[in-house]
């Protein structure tokens, strides 16, 4: 599961419906994003809910390829500020998993014209000018919690991989 921010009033349902639906043939049809028409709205200093937000049309989008894919395993994709905080950049990141095994290319990598065609989406996603980045307050029950706009995505050639934490 993923969760993308965007700023009050901003209603991000139908850039996040084309993004998704530029890549599904790289996803198996057992992969189903599901996209809300509403949520939560909260507080970006302290995290704490405040509201609900109701938008666009919620849509849910599956993978349509049949071809085999290692469960948990992918690329993802760096969503850039432009800001820095606590001497860090601050940027969040989405993992897309599992690709199916002909997104790969023969040195493990990703595939040239599936990481070109994946930076081209995250490009025009981030373009859209309607996610941001959240960052939780530096300590619990803090209020100094931020969020600022996605101004890039960056796709790197490096295949990912998420572990369970249930034994």
């Amino acid at each position: 599961m993923s969760i993308f921010y965007s700023a009050f009033g901003t209603d991000a349902t139908a850039a996040l419906g084309t993004f998704f639906n530029a890549g599904k043939a790289k996803f198996n049809t057992a992969v189903t994003w599901a996209i809300p028409s509403s949520g939560d709205t909260i507080d970006e200093n302290t995290g704490l809910i405040t509201g609900a937000w109701t938008g666009g049309t919620a849509a849910s989008i599956s993978g349509t390829s049949s071809g085999a894919y290692a469960a948990g395993t992918g690329y993802y994709i760096n969503w850039l500020t432009g800001t820095i905080r606590n001497g860090r950049k601050f940027r969040g990141r989405t993992f897309m998993c599992p690709i199916i095994i002909t997104s790969y290319a023969t040195d493990g990598t990703i595939d040239n014209s599936f990481l070109t065609q994946m930076q081209t989406d995250a490009t025009a996603l981030a373009a859209a000018g309607v996610l941001k980045v959240w960052g939780r307050p530096t300590t619990p029950g803090g209020s100094d919690g931020i969020s600022q706009t996605v101004v890039a995505g960056q796709v790197p050639d490096k295949v990912t991989s998420l572990r369970t934490r249930r034994s």
